[in-house]
């Protein structure tokens, strides 16, 4: 009877810890939120374009004539969408050059 009793009880006072529903790992962000970020970082006066100083001062190996080859409606800075596309096609280079 002792026994019955002692595993009622452990059983009554485990259920709450059994019960909980497993914590699932955190869900990464997806691959476009990532420019996103870049984005919103580089822009340090939060004008939502980017100069060549907030360019550079994020990839010091940025030259002018890259940065003007960005800019497409030659504003001297770079919007978000000008961005993405800049991003996407310096990700590109790096994937087919020579060795890697």
């Amino acid at each position: 009877m002792k026994i019955l009793v002692i595993s009622a009880t452990v059983m009554a006072l485990a259920a709450p810890a059994l019960a909980q529903a497993p914590q699932s790992p955190p869900a990464t962000a997806p691959k476009a939120d990532a420019k996103a970020d870049v984005f919103a970082t580089a822009d340090a006066d939060k004008s939502g374009t980017l100069s060549i100083a907030e360019v550079k001062m994020h990839d010091a190996t940025v030259t002018q004539a890259d940065f003007d080859k960005a800019d497409s409606d030659k504003s001297k800075s770079l919007s978000k969408a000008e961005f993405e596309t800049w991003a996407a096609a310096k990700k590109g280079d790096k994937a087919s050059a020579p060795g890697q």
